[in-house]
């Protein structure tokens, strides 16, 4: 610690200080930073109150006419999403101009007619140029569909023939998966756009630090100084890597704030995500924001100009999304101990956990962040060698 105070407090302190300053007196990638870590948490809140608003406000009116001549109907109809009135009587049109989006009359015949094994009429009367007219349909014939398979299967018996013989088997679909299952779908690509975060925040002031500074004749006299080079590029890795983890840190509080206007309860979810929560994320997000600093600025130095390093690093801060989401799409198990090991990957699966409430393994975690902070390390030293090369500064 005695020697950090001391090497902070020499040229290298200096130099850190000037980076720093630098990085956050640029108002514009300030401004990106921050509103990029604030948008996409009040996008995934939106997205999330609207959909379930949708889902909520989808209940269809059914006008029901002539209900006494089949009375088992109305009780078959009511449920959950259709609201079924019944009515003596009603002009179609009418009702359907009014507050119905489907009107069903039974046919006067249709109790001589179900009687003498006939088949009688249902009238359905729609508009098809209401929108809400196509998911009413859907919810009047899923619910007719069992109402109609027991009439057949009684019909079948009074004539003797054994309902099975038409049916080798029945298929019936189960679904087991719970709301907190399906809330954890939706909170499932939070990490991703948590990681682009890193990408998007530091973009502008990786690409000012390095290809901007050559270009402005800035770099030249910095490298005269007397310090090692590795030391230049460590500087600029902490400088840049600070804009773009409190970018993060940013966004996992922002989310965290947000979150009781989601409906968790329809989720099935219980807020897992509290202060300490925030600060562990944060935490887990640090090596990695080094490593996408590291990496943007030897890919800016690298490029040939300050606009060819805006479109190098403009690719790259999406590659990282398309990957992510491609392993997710695919059968990989990436909840192994050798995937959490891999940057991107181990922090994606670590941040989805704490998102949903669940535990984390401290040894995986341990493991994957010192991966993550070898490669900052391979990563500053290559740097290093490429600011030694004279062909460096002159190119254009």
């Amino acid at each position: 610690m005695r020697m950090v105070r001391q090497w902070l407090r020499g040229p290298m302190g200096a130099l850190l200080y000037k980076e720093l300053l630098e990085a956050w007196r640029d108002k514009r990638a300030l401004l990106t930073a921050v509103t990029f870590a604030l948008l996409f948490p009040a996008m995934i809140t939106g997205a999330t109150v609207f959909m379930f608003k949708v889902k909520s406000e989808n209940e269809s009116r059914l006008a029901l006419i002539g209900a006494e001549r089949l009375p088992l109907l109305a009780q078959q109809l009511a449920g959950e999403q259709l609201l079924v009135d019944v009515l003596e009587a009603g002009e179609p049109a009418e009702l359907l101009a009014g507050e119905y989006d489907l009107v069903l009359q039974v046919g006067e015949d249709f109790a001589s007619e179900y009687r003498q094994f006939g088949v009688p009429r249902l009238y359905v009367y729609m508009d098809g140029a209401s929108k809400d007219a196509g998911r009413a349909r859907r919810q009047l014939q899923e619910r007719l569909a069992p109402l109609q398979q027991q009439v057949v299967q009684q019909r079948l018996v009074a004539r003797g023939v054994a309902p099975q013989l038409l049916a080798p088997w029945r298929m019936e679909m189960r679904d087991i998966s719970t709301p907190s299952d399906r809330g954890k779908m939706i909170l499932a690509s939070v990490p991703a756009l948590l990681i682009m975060t890193l990408f998007v925040a530091s973009l502008a002031t990786a690409v000012d630090a390095s290809a901007g500074e050559r270009e402005r004749l800035s770099l030249e006299p910095l490298l005269l100084q007397p310090l090692p080079p590795w030391q230049v590029v460590l500087a600029k890795t902490l400088a840049v890597a600070s804009l773009g983890w409190l970018a993060g840190l940013l966004s996992v509080s922002a989310l965290t704030a947000l979150m009781p206007l989601m409906p968790m309860a329809e989720l099935g979810m219980q807020q897992a995500t509290s202060l300490s929560g925030v600060l562990a994320m944060g935490l887990l997000l640090l090596p990695l924001a080094l490593l996408v600093a590291v990496v943007q600025l030897l890919l800016a130095l690298g490029s040939k100009s300050f606009k060819d390093a805006q479109m190098r690093l403009s690719i790259l801060q999406v590659a990282p999304l398309f990957l992510l989401m491609a392993l997710d799409m695919s059968q990989v198990q990436l909840d192994r101990p050798a995937w959490q090991l891999l940057p991107l990957v181990g922090q994606q699966q670590w941040l989805k956990a704490l998102l949903v409430g669940d535990s984390v393994s401290l040894f995986a975690v341990l493991a994957g962040s010192v991966v993550t902070l070898a490669l900052v390390a391979a990563f500053i030293l290559i740097g290093a060698r490429a600011l030694r090369r004279e062909s460096l500064l002159g190119a254009t």
